[in-house]
């Protein structure tokens, strides 16, 4: 099949900044990131071992069960606070409920820290993270994000109803994540053969620079929405699972208009030691996930350079 131009486009989009949390937790994330892209998910359930914390004069050692429906394990944790401090100066408290560390100073100043974020900060091992939903809330011009929608959000209140009776061994948390776009470009100059015309190129070629994907905008939030949802199909989604690329789907019409070949989307979970997966499928670092967005009959993909 011969390329139809000699320069081809994909829209790239990736997770420059990404963090994970417990609902409860979001009116202490920072508003100034502009999380437009969000996942429900489970994780093993995470608690403090009781009675497990130790305290040394340079270093503190405690316990952090991790439980799931098929295993059940106690990891041991020691680390210090600051370098030169004398931990035995220090007030600690454990308060299993809430899975919340609180350390009290001599000035009486309260620092308190998940179990959820002490985990990650301090494992070698990457946390195994459900999908189970994904989302996304822009608006015209961005000015919704992940963090106002979230605080009213029924399927997440359906989830954590439905956890309560079916997955006990699990906690249920958020990631949300801030993309952003870039875009790449093949040229095919050697065979001289295509299914355009140069000059249909250069028009081509024109058309997409006059567009660059610079800033996010609603139609890169939504083609990378819903690029997520058809790879992983999380169980409570129902858009876009079965059917995208779709050129009938109004959301990322541009795409089609510019006349793109591809859409990439690329994740970077293990910056903060996660393993992502749903029960379709699991996310493998450094494979971007990649759809044409013209049936292979059709158009032939960028990306098949070799033959």
């Amino acid at each position: 099949m011969k390329r139809k131009y000699m320069s081809e486009f994909a829209l790239n989009t990736f997770s420059s900044y990404l963090t994970i949390c417990y609902p409860n937790d979001l009116d202490a994330l920072n508003p100034k990131i502009n999380y437009h892209i969000y996942m429900i998910t489970l994780i093993p359930r995470l608690t403090f071992e009781r009675d497990s914390l130790q305290i040394f004069e340079d270093h503190i050692l405690l316990k952090i069960r991790v439980k799931t429906e098929e295993q059940d394990t106690i990891e041991t944790f020691e680390f210090g606070l600051e370098p030169d401090l004398n931990h035995k100066d220090l007030i600690y408290e454990i308060d299993k409920a809430s899975k919340t560390l609180s350390i009290v100073t001599k000035e009486e100043k309260i620092f308190k820290i998940r179990v959820l974020n002490l985990y990650l900060n301090y494992t070698d091992q990457f946390l195994e993270t459900e999908i189970v939903y994904i989302g996304q809330s822009f608006g015209k011009n961005g000015e919704r994000t992940a963090l106002d929608r979230l605080k009213s959000h029924s399927t997440l209140q359906k989830i954590q109803s439905d956890l309560l009776f079916e997955r006990e061994d699990r906690d249920l948390t958020l990631l949300l994540l801030e993309f952003t776009p870039m875009l790449l470009s093949s040229f095919d100059g050697r065979s001289k053969d295509y299914e355009r015309s140069l000059d249909d190129d250069t028009i081509h070629l024109k058309s997409i620079m006059e567009n660059p994907p610079l800033r996010l905008n609603n139609q890169i939030i939504n083609i990378t929405e819903a690029a997520l949802i058809y790879y992983f199909k999380p169980e409570y989604n129902d858009k876009f699972k079965n059917n995208f690329p779709d050129v009938e789907h109004k959301g990322y019409k541009q795409y089609y208009d510019l006349d793109y070949n591809a859409i990439c989307v690329e994740l970077d979970p293990e910056a903060i030691n996660l393993k992502l997966y749903s029960k379709e499928r699991r996310y493998y670092p450094f494979r971007s996930i990649r759809y044409s967005l013209h049936p292979d009959n059709i158009r032939k993909s960028m990306f098949d350079i070799f033959s």
